[in-house]
Parts: C-alpha cells; structure tokens; sequence
C-alpha cells in the first residue's frame, strides 16, 4: 500500500490530480469511508452511480438504499446522508 499511496502524492505533485481527488484515493485505500450530506437540490451531493448505499434518515435509522441513477428507490425525501461501503484493503 506504501507505493499506491506514494504514486498518488507523485501524482498530486505532478499536477496530475487534485488535492481533492488525492486525499479521496488515499482514504478510499485505506478503506476509510464518510458520510456525504444529501441533499437533493444539490446535484454535487448525490451518488454519481447506480447501486446499493448505506443512508441516514431524518428520523435517526440507517439501511440500505438503492440510487437508481437519478433518486433513491424509496424514501427519498427522508434521506440526509449516504455513504458507499467498500470492501476491506489487501
């Protein structure tokens, strides 16, 4: 993991990618995920893919909840942050 992390500082320095996109690559291979605010007059705050998330409601609970690539399958209105869980590192 010492030389992926190294390659995405080169990467960084070179100009290559954003600090923004550098820090996001290192946490996402240290498998260290955060809840993103939702909010739904915000495009920048939704999932950008079709898939199974791990949400937050208004009322406290947290599940599961399927994007379907343009809003939540159910409870959309409800939702105040997701997160996608990714599998452990090697």
């Amino acid at each position: 993991m010492k030389i992926e992390i190294e390659q995405i500082i080169a990467d960084h320095l070179d100009r290559k990618i954003s600090l923004g996109e550098a820090v996001t690559k290192i946490l996402r291979l240290c498998n260290v995920s955060g809840w993103v605010a939702y909010d739904w007059h915000k495009p920048e705050t939704r999932p950008t893919k079709y898939g199974k998330y791990f949400v937050h409601r208004k009322d406290g609970k947290t599940h599961w909840e399927t994007w379907n690539g343009s809003g939540w399958a159910y409870n959309g209105n409800v939702i105040t942050f997701w997160m996608e869980v990714l599998p452990p590192c090697h």
